[in-house]
């Protein structure tokens, strides 16, 4: 059995409140939970203190602990917060189960490096996240002390024997041998090499500002994996939550407006002389949502009580196959939909249940461009 334990306190001393703290608008314990529901794993705890932490790790497919006052204060170890966590909720672990600690903090995380640690935890290792170190370090005592070679010889880098640092994101260890020595590194250490531009721990608000500048850009290349896809025939899009930011004004007399974003206008047009339709798939009737297709020049399935139904009549009328779709959705109501899909994608905002499941996370949050985003990514063969 794997289970992830991801320790968030509500107190903190360099960033306030640093849990809840947003990298590219999501928060930092919301990424963690949100990459480690992807992976290979059969339960996640979060364990905190803090009611709005806990209020927020709700909405997910999570157990929650009670984090003690104990264990919540600043010299709390983590060693100490797992042990709390296992003695409260592992009375029926089995002896083989794997422990994996997740750190909030560290916002690049992903489910291959957590699934990584655990298949070398199941084979008995302690199992830590690191990147490659090349530096020369120096310690000062009574004077500044070289730690790694003597101070009257500086050995070439080639010559060094390798040096990883660790990352401080995930670590996976065997509980049983965890319970024995009371430490993460409680048998043979194992590290598993990270890209170093990925490795940020936030600590302070440097840290912070460095993850935002990085995240985009990061959260575009995580899916280069994608690159030999063929095009599809159509891309489909849901309305609410992907052309608009999901919001809408009532007016006195009952008047719905929403709020669109010019650059997918722009962007179905790009598509199009990529040889791909587009078309608008929503569950809503305003007709709003008929000018604002023919605007942007797509047709439109609207109405919807069964999303998946009514676009598979739509694929056989027009002599296509889920295989040759991609699709973007944002909530519930699109799930069917986006299972059946070639390739799925999701605005970043998207609900939790959607970005469990979607293929591909953009980098816009919906009304944001991401229809825009996805043209850019056709044309520059990056999905």
């Amino acid at each position: 059995m794997n289970i992830v334990i991801i320790p968030v306190r509500g107190g903190s001393k360099g960033i306030k409140r640093k849990n809840l703290a947003k990298v590219n608008g999501i928060t930092l314990i919301e990424r963690a939970i949100r990459t480690s529901l992807k992976a290979k794993v059969d339960h996640i705890i979060v364990t905190t203190d803090d009611l709005e932490i806990k209020k927020l790790v709700k909405n997910y497919d999570v157990m929650i602990h009670n984090r003690s006052e104990e264990t919540s204060n600043d010299i709390s170890s983590t060693e100490s917060v797992l042990l709390e966590v296992i003695k409260d909720l592992g009375a029926n672990w089995s002896p083989a189960t794997v422990i994996g600690l997740v750190q909030a903090t560290s916002p690049f995380i992903t489910t291959e490096l957590i699934d990584n640690c655990f298949t070398k935890a199941t084979e008995g290792f302690s199992a830590f996240s690191a990147f490659d170190f090349h530096g020369f370090i120096w310690e000062k005592n009574l004077n500044w002390d070289p730690v790694s070679h003597p101070a009257d010889f500086r050995p070439r880098r080639q010559t060094l024997n390798p040096k990883v640092m660790e990352s401080g994101a995930v670590y996976a260890f065997p509980l049983n041998k965890f319970i024995e020595k009371r430490y993460r590194f409680c048998s043979e250490p194992f590290p598993i090499v990270i890209p170093k531009k990925y490795a940020i721990e936030i600590d302070d608000p440097e840290d912070l500002l460095m993850a935002n500048l990085i995240a985009t850009q990061y959260e575009i290349s995580i899916s280069n994996k994608y690159k030999e896809l063929v095009q599809p025939k159509i891309i489909i899009t849901d309305f609410d939550g992907c052309l608009t930011d999901d919001s809408v004004i009532l007016t006195k007399f009952g008047i719905e407006k929403v709020k669109v974003n010019r650059k997918d206008g722009l962007a179905v047009k790009r598509i199009k002389k990529l040889g791909i339709d587009v078309l608008i798939a929503t569950s809503e009737k305003n007709s709003v949502v008929d000018r604002r297709a023919a605007k942007m020049g797509v047709r439109i399935l609207k109405g919807l009580d069964n999303k998946a139904q009514a676009i598979s009549n739509f694929l056989e009328e027009n002599s296509l196959a889920w295989d040759q779709v991609w699709y973007i959705g944002n909530d519930v109501n699109d799930l069917e939909t986006m299972s059946k899909a070639k390739i799925s994608f999701c605005p970043i905002d998207a609900s939790p249940e959607i970005f469990k499941i979607a293929t591909i996370v953009l980098t816009r949050k919906g009304g944001e461009g991401v229809l825009a985003e996805i043209a850019t990514r056709l044309e520059n063969n990056e999905y």
